[in-house]
């Protein structure tokens, strides 16, 4: 079974190929993690890998091609943005032609979510400024930690694009199964379980649940290395870096990015959070959709910033 994971960025989709891609690993399934499929891939020994070397160069048809001729017995697990595809400006019958290849030949098709759009967009609106996608080490996380402020404009065109990823979504892939970025960190084990029928992998690799086990990385990366951890997590942990770099290395993944703020975070860190959140609340007046009841609460504290 091969995986598509589709997403408009910053809605844990990068986390979540690598937890799927780690989970057959663990299982002893032959997987590749190609991630995004519209900016470079290539066959290296008859599989589908990244080459980001080759950015935009080749056509929809031509990216087809070589996953049809990745062998079958390596699963493989990748990601379409849409985002990307807005960038690559292909024709639109070749985009039309390549939605139904992708919705026949991955057979699980995961599309990504938050179900607080408000943070979805401050999170977009601090990497324009962090120029920081996803936060690997120590450095990125001081670079992310230095934005004192967003672009308020952006801001708002990164909550028209959630709504336009919606709608793509619910145009070109009607056979999806819809994960939310919140549950993906917060109940990572049910969706990893969900999505693989895989139960108490991480668990029983590494004794602590997956969940916890991002919890400890988040919490040890904040603390600026600081551990306070237990023996046992911190002995997890570290394994669990340890299969991370040795897939790495392996160039099964590309990195494991690990949590990068909490809503309490960007409520202390940017002066006009409470312009954007205001502004968000007019936005979103205007589809129905959205639930404003959760724009003010941080998932990952289990609290109300305000």
């Amino acid at each position: 079974m091969n995986y598509l994971v589709l997403t408009p960025d910053g809605v844990g989709s990068t986390l979540l190929q690598r937890l799927i891609t780690m989970t057959l690993y663990i299982e002893n399934q032959d997987v590749m993690n190609t991630h995004e499929l519209t900016n470079g891939i290539k066959l290296s020994n008859k599989i589908a890998v990244k080459d980001s070397n080759l950015e935009y160069s080749q056509n929809l048809k031509e990216i087809s091609e070589i996953l049809i001729n990745s062998q079958k017995q390596t699963t493989l697990v990748s990601r379409l943005a849409k985002y990307h595809l807005d960038s690559r400006k292909d024709p639109n019958n070749d985009c039309l032609d390549f939605y139904k290849f992708l919705n026949k030949f991955y057979e699980k098709k995961i599309m990504c979510v938050r179900e607080n759009i408000f943070e979805y967009a401050m999170s977009w609106s601090i990497r324009n400024q962090s120029k920081i996608l996803n936060v690997y080490d120590k450095k990125d996380r001081s670079k992310v930690d230095e934005v004192s402020e967003v672009d308020e404009k952006y801001f708002i065109s990164k909550c028209q694009e959630y709504v336009q990823y919606i709608n793509w979504i619910e145009t070109y892939f009607p056979d999806v199964e819809k994960i939310s970025y919140e549950n993906i960190v917060k109940k990572s084990d049910e969706i990893i379980y969900k999505i693989t029928g895989y139960q108490n992998t991480f668990l029983d690799k590494f004794s602590i649940p997956l969940s916890m086990l991002l919890s400890n990385e988040y919490d040890f990366l904040k603390n600026r290395g600081k551990n306070n951890l237990s023996n046992n997590h911190a002995k997890a942990l570290t394994r669990y870096k340890i299969l991370c770099n040795k897939m790495i290395n392996q160039k099964i993944i590309l990195g494991m990015p690990f949590k990068n703020t909490t809503l309490t975070d960007k409520k202390n860190q940017i002066k006009n959070f409470d312009t954007c959140l205001k502004s968000f609340y007019v936005f979103a007046k205007n589809h129905n959709w959205i639930d404003q009841s959760k724009a003010n609460y941080d998932f990952w504290n289990e609290e109300y910033v305000c």
